[in-house]
Formats: C-alpha cells, structure tokens, sequence
C-alpha cells in the first residue's frame, strides 16, 4: 500500500503524468520521424525515375529523420546498470561531433608537414605530391539520381546502370600518377547533382604552375605536356571543349561522365593550403543542423524551399548519401600512412557494455520521465515514513 492506494493503483498517475511530460513532436510528414524506404527499393524508384530527389516529400521525410533523436539503450553486464546514448544521424550533435574528430586527427596529422617544394629556376612552379582533384556529371548523360547511383561501388541486383566511377578513375590516376592514398567527398551541388573531390597524395610528386584566374584567385595547375595529354587536358583536348565539350567529354580517356579539374596542393601565400584542402571535405558535415543556430532546419518544410545556396549543398549532400548509402568521406590506410595519421589504439578487453536495442525519441522520452516520477513518489514515501516514524 502506498498513501492508501494499491501499488497497481499507485502507478496509474506516474504513467499519465509521464505521458503529460513527454513533448508532443511536431512533424513535417506522417512518417513521424520515421525512415519508411527499403534501401534497394528506394534506389530503384530513384534510378528508374519513380521517386526524385526534387521530391519535396522525400526532402520533408529526410528532415523529419534527421531531427528526430533515437537513442541506443545499453546494459553493463557487469552491474546491471542501464544507460541511453543518442544515436549518430546525419546532421544532429553526435555525427557532427564524429566528424569533427575525424577532420581534427587529419589536421592534426598533417600539421607541419611539407608535400610541395619549388622548381629550381622558375620562380611559378612547384613540385607537389598532393592533387585536388573534382569531377561532375554531365546533365544530358546523367539525371541527379542517375548520377549519385554511379557512385556507389557495388550494383542493384537487376538494374542496368552506371556504377563504381570512383574507383575506376582510381584506378586510371594509378596508371598515370603511380601509387599514391586517396581522400574521396561525396558531396552534392545546389542542384542536387553529385559533384565529389577527391584528394590525392602521390609517392612521386608532379610539377605544377601559378596560374591566376579571370576573378583573380591563384590556383596551381599541372603543365607537363605528357601528363596534360594522358587525363585529357592536352592542347588539342583543351580546343575541342572549347568547340564541342560533350565530344572532349565522351573522348577523355579517364573520366568520360562529364567535366574533371586538376588542382595542385602547394604551400605558397595566396593558395589553398595542404590545410584547408584535406579539412575542406568535412566542411558540411561538421554542422550541427538539427539544434538552433544559423545552420537549423527548424521550420524549414523542405529543402526546395531554401535560398541559401550552401544550406542547400549541404542538406543535398546529406539527402544524396542517405537515399544511396554512401559514404560522405572516406580514406583508407594508403591515404593515413601518408600523412602519418597514427592508427587507433584497440583495447584487447571486451566490452562491459552491451547494446540491447534502439528507442525512438519519444519512448526515450517517456521512459525517462516515468523514472522522474517514480522517483519523486519514492521520496515522498521516504519523507512520509520518516514523519510518520519521528512521531
């Protein structure tokens, strides 16, 4: 008995008070939060132009995710204790806060290393063993769907389509640059239209040229004729982009999707530094979007209707990835061992924590307000007892 009441009667109001405390989650979409697609389904309508990435439900379903906060409920097998952590979703506190890990260990690795130094006699050239390098997809080849199916490494089952891009042009960069590690930034354009980066740092570096653009920024390209011929930035390529760029497109002979742009990595003042172009990948996806501040997406119905144009690369970056499971960034152990990124201590004792299962946002809620009040009815019956014992 507690206060008179049963104990079945005196748990009654812990659940509707728990019920009362729990927020009411304002949704964009009827899904309420939730991610409805079947993965291979869902790239299938896209590829075969049943669903769109324009779809301004299918954003509204993407934003509804992102903001909803699952939690992932663990037990310590050694004392029984439970704790809830918030799962990593693209956009929220927890996945911008890994990411930001992961840019700072780059940073940290590359800090005070030199991969260019000058060519002897020329005062604007460089030898450089670090390549920016970007392509795109060209519109009349490639629908946006289409576009961000190429650059997944691994087909549908039954579909005929472009795949495993990345990797082929890897491969193509071996044959003329030799071995090197590769950073690869699957990123989105305003549009919605994939337009990846890759970083390349190379074991035998390449000269490079100061060259200043029509808008006056300086950046460092590749001037050996032998190299410029082999990925199709040769003179007699360069002139007939100039008459007809979808045939230099359909003739380059290592990226025949649409447009590819060499950029060389050196130290010089006034250039992109080694710095800023291997943390330049991360710069999306270290925003926090789904708490307030200027990058919010509270309110935001959805991503059609921004006007930002980098708010829109970034929500597009995020929704292109998620509909096609691919990796934002990635860098393998040839990328690390060339910058000297040190590999993560593994603890050889097992986990005392074991993962039991995931909760949505609001039975995380609810459960965490329910022990709030069985709490304070455990109080007041302590408080009542040690009244009733004084007197």
């Amino acid at each position: 008995m507690t206060d008179g009441l049963s104990e079945k009667d005196a748990v009654r109001p812990r659940l509707k008070d728990a019920f009362r405390n729990v927020p009411k989650p304002d949704f964009r979409t009827k899904n309420c939060g939730s991610w409805p697609f079947d993965n291979e389904e869902l790239i299938r309508d896209l590829v075969e132009h049943r669903r769109s990435l324009d779809d301004p439900l299918l954003q509204a379903i993407l934003l509804d995710w992102m903001e909803t906060e699952d939690y992932n409920k663990f037990i310590n097998l050694e004392t029984g204790e439970i704790i809830f952590a918030q799962s990593a979703k693209r956009g929220n506190v927890v996945y911008a806060t890994r990411k930001t890990k992961n840019r700072d260990k780059v940073k940290d690795a590359i800090k005070d290393k030199i991969f260019d130094y000058p060519v002897k006699g020329f005062r604007n050239r460089r030898m450089t063993r670090l390549l920016l390098v970007t392509v795109n997809f060209d519109r009349t080849k490639f629908t946006a769907e289409g576009a961000w199916a190429a650059l997944r490494s691994t087909p549908v089952e039954g579909m005929d389509y472009t795949f495993n891009v990345i990797n082929k042009l890897n491969a193509n960069i071996s044959k003329i640059f030799g071995k090197h590690g590769t950073l690869t930034s699957k990123e989105a354009q305003s549009s919605g239209y994939p337009a990846p980066h890759l970083i390349f740092i190379l074991d035998e570096p390449v000269m490079v040229e100061r060259h200043v653009g029509k808008n006056g920024v300086v950046s460092w390209r590749l001037c050996e004729s032998r190299i410029l011929n082999r990925i199709g930035k040769g003179s007699l390529m360069r002139k007939l982009a100039k008459n007809d760029y979808r045939k230099a497109i359909d003739m380059n002979p290592i990226w025949k999707h649409g447009f590819i742009d060499f950029e060389g990595i050196v130290s010089e003042n006034d250039s992109r530094s080694s710095m800023n172009a291997i943390t330049y990948p991360f710069k999306y996806l270290v925003k926090c979007i789904t708490q307030d501040g200027k990058n919010s997406i509270k309110g935001i119905p959805d991503i059609n209707s921004i006007k930002d144009k980098d708010k829109r690369t970034m929500l597009f970056t995020h929704l292109g990835n998620k509909c096609f499971r691919t990796r934002d960034v990635s860098f393998g152990k040839g990328f690390k061992d060339r910058i000297g990124m040190l590999p993560e201590k593994k603890s050889d004792e097992p986990s005392q924590w074991k993962r039991i299962r995931t909760l949505t946002g609001y039975e995380h809620d609810f459960i965490m307000a329910f022990n709030q009040q069985a709490a304070l009815i455990k109080l007041r019956n302590s408080l009542q007892s040690s009244r009733e014992a004084i007197t």
